[in-house]
């Protein structure tokens, strides 16, 4: 194989911290000092926020800016009037959350935080969450009298009220200000009480839901509604698990991610030096996406754009046992297109936690995706004049490779899959594509792994009669759980119950999507010739490279582009990938060797850029030979 099964190594969009330098003078000043205009702080539910913040003031103007890969932002809001409302939007982990915060002018220069915290602080001002009341801008007028200092410190003295028996427990100061006091997004402090405590809020009822996230058990209620319950402490019966010792399990396995980072420091450790790091737990218990320890660590001995990795936005998940966990985190390294969310499941082994891979048989994914399909096919004595056209599709892609698993003696074959959950009706059912590689609609032509919208047919055009192998859009929700399971030839699961995904953001409607959403490809040449499949087929022969350019829309950065080409019988003639850099505009890809052989009639290029809550932009120009 030619990358290492860390998500199938199709690591790509290297997500780097941006670390803001202040600016330093020399010499004294005799004028008055400058008045601040900064807003800036952490935003984190845990795990710092991958995604935005958009500040909008009493007058209804707006600014926004990019959170770092550690949690902060800083936004310059000069020519705007306080007071302020904050709104951040992304994901942590593999869940799509949005946070509220506020300030007033006072407060420029200083700490303003935005967590799930000052969430629940500025809907109990507003009287009904966040997300209802200050959803698209709304209210600014009111921003004057709602956002005063006075309010700001009355809620969030009661919030604090209502968590101090977790603050005591975790060792927290009561000194400690929800809102403005500074924090790293690290494991520690009050980044411990945001992994400890989830909090599940309810747009329909208004009110929010603190649960243990150990347990899951209810702590809590706050009805943003109902001022009598704002300060009503905790339930500390159902505080099982939140103590000292889990804020140090959490800094354990964040400790243990940064000596699996250490190994590639400088260059690339050997496969002994893997093997007896202490990271990993080596035994038969390992499994990453299919692959044994000795299976991935071969592979990741000889990755050299793993050099310099490092790991940021860890979210951290410990069962109550406190002898498991999983985590997802962003690898990247010091190669810029080498970058993506991974999974890990973590484990205590005689009080030592360890990687013990991602604990599946197979490397499997699910998000929402939107494609735009563009064709056209070559003139000929069948259609002398040619023809083109184009589609756009929406749906959830489902990722499913179990090629190193299938690949490994001794181990039965996954042969098929059930892919269940909001939406998908009885579910989705999943084959081998034609190359015994990754999994596909069991229905699709042309190894298609998009579940398309229900009332669409595969090129977007509505035909009300597909009622399955689809998604119906309306029921896939931000954060829906999917659960996938893999089958024998036999039909016998080799998974047990599943596993479990989260689909972080819900998939636009079919008649939702427009031509500028997507990115735009602009050429396509093999040695300075158009693409054709007779060109593609001659590059192969003579080991050409095909050219490509492209611009990309503002709300996504570049991801993934591949080369392709298929036969008369939907076999896959060539497929090359190539993971990019976020703000490329161009790729030269080498075409490779053929998989198969038979004639070619199909042939193009797969582009595809991701928006901040990881759905996907895809699309397919293309040439077919009649």
């Amino acid at each position: 194989m030619s990358q290492l099964n860390f998500k199938r190594l199709a690591l790509t969009s290297a997500i780097a911290s941006i670390f803001l330098a202040g600016c330093g003078g020399g010499g004294g000043s005799s004028g008055p000092a400058a008045t601040p205009t900064m807003l800036s702080g952490t935003v984190a539910g845990g795990a710092a926020v991958i995604g935005n913040v958009i500040v909008t003031d009493s007058q209804g103007a707006t600014k926004s800016g990019t959170i770092e890969a550690n949690g902060h932002y800083a936004i310059d809001v000069n020519g705007m009037t306080g007071p302020f409302v904050l709104k951040a939007n992304g994901t942590v982990g593999d869940t799509t959350v949005t946070y509220y915060s506020a300030a007033t002018s006072a407060d420029l220069g200083n700490t303003v935080n935005v967590t799930p915290f000052t969430n629940l602080i500025v809907s109990n001002i507003a009287g009904q969450l966040a997300e209802n009341y200050f959803k698209d801008g709304a209210h600014s007028a009111d921003f004057g009298s709602l956002i005063t200092p006075a309010k700001l410190a009355a809620a969030e003295t009661a919030l604090q009220a209502k968590l101090q028996p977790v603050l005591a427990a975790l060792g927290i100061s009561d000194s400690i200000d929800l809102l403005r006091s500074s924090f790293a997004a690290d494991h520690s402090g009050m980044d411990s009480v945001l992994d400890l405590v989830k909090v599940e809020v309810n747009t329909s009822t208004n009110v929010a839901t603190l649960k243990n996230s150990l347990t899951q058990a209810v702590i809590a209620t706050d009805d943003a509604g109902l001022k009598t319950d704002d300060a009503t402490p905790v339930d500390n019966t159902k505080m099982t698990g939140m103590t000292s010792t889990t804020v140090t399990d959490l800094q354990a396995v964040v400790a243990k991610l940064n000596s699996f980072a250490a190994l590639f420091a400088s260059g690339l450790p050997s496969l002994t030096t893997l093997q007896s790091s202490g990271v990993f737990d080596t035994s038969s218990n390992f499994m990453m996406g299919g692959q044994t320890f000795a299976q991935f660590a071969s592979e990741l001995s000889t990755q050299q754009k793993a050099v310099g990795m490092k790991f940021s936005n860890v979210a951290i998940a410990l069962d109550p046992s406190g002898t498991t966990g999983t985590l997802t985190a962003v690898i990247s390294s010091n190669v810029a297109d080498f970058g993506d969310k991974i999974e890990l499941k973590m484990v205590k082994v005689s009080g030592v936690w360890m990687v013990q891979g991602d604990g599946r048989i197979a490397d499997v994914s699910i998000r929402a995706q939107a494609r735009r399909n563009e064709w056209s096919v070559l003139q000929s004595t069948m259609n002398p004049s040619g023809s083109q056209g184009q589609t756009m599709q929406s749906g959830i892609m489902i990722q499913i490779d179990p090629f190193a698993y299938n690949s490994t003696t001794g181990h039965t074959a996954v042969f098929s899959a059930l892919v269940t959950g909001p939406g998908l009706g009885g579910g989705i059912t999943m084959s081998l594509s034609t190359q015994n590689t990754w999994m596909k609609l069991s229905n699709a032509q042309f190894e298609d792994n998009l579940a398309p919208e229900c009332g669409t047919d595969g090129n977007g055009t509505v035909n009300t009669s597909v009622t399955t192998q689809c998604v119906t859009v309306a029921q896939a929700l931000d954060n829906s759980e999917y659960t996938i399971i893999l089958k024998d030839s036999g039909g016998n699961s080799l998974n047990g119950a599943g596993y479990k995904l989260t689909l972080s953001k819900q998939p636009y409607a079919t008649s939702a999507l427009t031509a500028d959403m997507f990115p735009s490809i602009t050429s396509i040449t093999i040695g300075g010739v158009a693409i054709t499949p007779t060109s593609v087929v001659a590059g192969v022969g003579a080991g050409s490279s095909v050219a490509i350019g492209w611009s990309m829309p503002t709300s996504l950065q570049a991801k993934n582009i591949n080369i392709w080409a298929n036969t008369t019988t939907g076999a896959t003639y060539v497929r090359v990938e190539k993971s990019l850099l976020p703000t490329a505009t161009s790729a030269l890809i080498g075409l490779g060797s053929p998989m198969t052989t038979g004639t070619v009639t199909n042939a193009g290029v797969w582009l595809e850029g991701m928006d901040t809550f990881d759905r996907r932009f895809s699309v397919s120009k293309s040439v077919q030979s009649q």
